[in-house]
């Protein structure tokens, strides 16, 4: 074996210091950490969220840390897979290139060892910037070929190694229980399953499952914690023939991904997304020509004929007309691009059930179509590029088009703070006072400044 890539890793998430980051790094991570905590506090409160929290409340336990919007703390490692899956109950949380959502899976296990630990808000802040650097070379490093994808895909799988490192960093694991704690996140993580979401009609609805993020963020917490307790895991789990990369469903596996740029290139500013949408990151594009068509012309709904999108095979597969529940139309184009021609906000107002049941939504989502473009379709698989061109004829005739090549919330075309902070706003309005919320923005403004978490979390328990 010529390297031996699970100990490089390792020494490299021992070594990361708060000091050495750029500020921009910083900053970015912050802008992370609110939108994250936002996607909680609004997932809370959806159906999705209400069947999670609703378990644990009943069950009880140490109260260690905080399930946020619920009211109550709970066992650390239970609260980590809450919040791990109400930020993404709502389909609305920071995207890796559309492979995974690695925020949902990283800062609730920092959050939650943190608040169970006392931990200071910097050294929170540097497991989270080192488990977005590590864990994200992990996953792009075994994503596999065209046409493996086809039969099998991992997406959340690998978000396993982003969770260990977040919870053993923020645990302050020595480097033998570290690279143990690698070990046993890697054979505990979840199979890769996104052929197996339901994307088929006779299969619909979409399960609630997903990604997932939660479990990814239980399954490392609870890894680093056995680590810490003296648990052994194979110390070679990303390495060899019979890695983690082939477990997870791979057919390749580039080790020079997982480390080229370590130290001086940073995931949180070149490849994480900021989404504005509450649906699949994958129909974004798709989504800023509609809005942006609609805002330059002036449009309404009833001005519309047809919308017609072009787009990869992906999103082809969301051409689903009367969603069956919540996380169902996250994935139902029609749905939501009839949500951006009416004007309702993204976020828990998208999923109501009167929306959900309502016969104006659904006819005229009967207006919008989805084709394959061959291009987009090669851009998607060959460069990562998730574009879309629309096409909407008016009832007057009048054809208007528009083509989005990087979506908005992408690092090369971000959120403004202003909009990121509205949208944290949005949905924890749902759970927590108006002063409050400001005081969290405030508080995450100076993130590195809290000496104890704790401070923060007891502001996120809602009710």
């Amino acid at each position: 074996m010529e390297r031996w890539i699970t100990k490089e890793l390792v020494d490299y998430t021992m070594g990361t210091k708060f000091e050495d980051y750029p500020k921009e790094v910083i900053e970015k991570t912050k802008m992370l950490i609110l939108d994250n905590i936002g996607c909680a506090l609004g997932g809370s409160k959806t159906a999705l969220g209400d069947a999670v929290i609703t378990l644990f409340v009943n069950m009880g336990g140490s109260e260690e840390a905080t399930i946020i919007g619920s009211g109550i703390k709970a066992p650390c490692i239970q609260a980590a897979f809450v919040n791990g899956t109400t930020a993404n109950s709502l389909d609305y949380d920071d995207t890796l290139l559309g492979i995974g959502h690695p925020g949902s899976s990283i800062i609730p296990a920092a959050l939650a060892i943190g608040e169970w630990k006392n931990i200071s808000g910097k050294d929170i802040m540097n497991a989270i910037i080192t488990a977005f650097d590590v864990g994200d070379r992990i996953g792009l490093g075994i994503q596999p070929t065209y046409e493996r994808l086809q039969k099998v895909w991992g997406v959340g799988t690998w978000q396993t190694f982003s969770a260990v490192v977040a919870a053993g960093k923020t645990l302050i694991l020595y480097s033998d229980k570290m690279i143990n704690a690698f070990g046993v996140a890697g054979a505990t993580a979840p199979l890769p399953n996104t052929q197996k979401w339901g994307w088929g009609l006779s299969e619909r609805p979409i399960h609630w499952v997903k990604e997932p993020t939660g479990w990814p963020c239980w399954t490392g917490t609870l890894a680093a914690i056995l680590a810490d307790n003296g648990f052994i895991g194979n110390k070679y789990i990303l390495d060899g023939d019979n890695g983690f990369w082939i477990m997870a469903g791979s057919d390749k596996c580039d080790y020079e991904i997982m480390t080229r740029g370590l130290g001086s290139e940073y995931e949180v500013v070149n490849n994480i997304a900021i989404k504005p949408y509450s649906s699949c990151r994958w129909q974004h594009a798709a989504l800023d020509c509609i809005k942006l068509l609609k805002q330059k012309h002036d449009l309404k709904p009833e001005d519309v004929k047809e919308i017609i999108i072009h787009a990869f095979a992906w999103v082809c597969t969301h051409e689903v007309y009367g969603p069956k529940e919540m996380v169902d139309a996250q994935f139902c184009i029609p749905y939501t691009s009839t949500m951006i021609m009416m004007g309702y906000h993204p976020g828990p107002a998208w999923y109501t059930e009167e929306n959900l049941k309502s016969e104006k939504i659904f006819n005229f989502s009967k207006k919008v179509k989805v084709k394959l473009d061959p291009e987009l379709d090669k851009g998607y698989f060959e460069e990562d590029q998730i574009a879309a061109r629309v096409e909407i004829t008016t009832i007057k005739g009048d054809k208007l088009e528009k083509l989005v090549n990087i979506p908005s919330g992408d690092p090369r075309n971000p959120l403004s703070n202003q909009k990121i902070e509205d949208k944290f706003r949005n949905q924890a309005l749902y759970s927590l006072e108006a002063n409050q919320v400001e005081r969290i923005i405030e508080k995450i403004y100076e993130f590195e400044t809290i000496e104890d978490i704790s401070t923060l979390m007891s502001l996120l328990a809602g009710v």
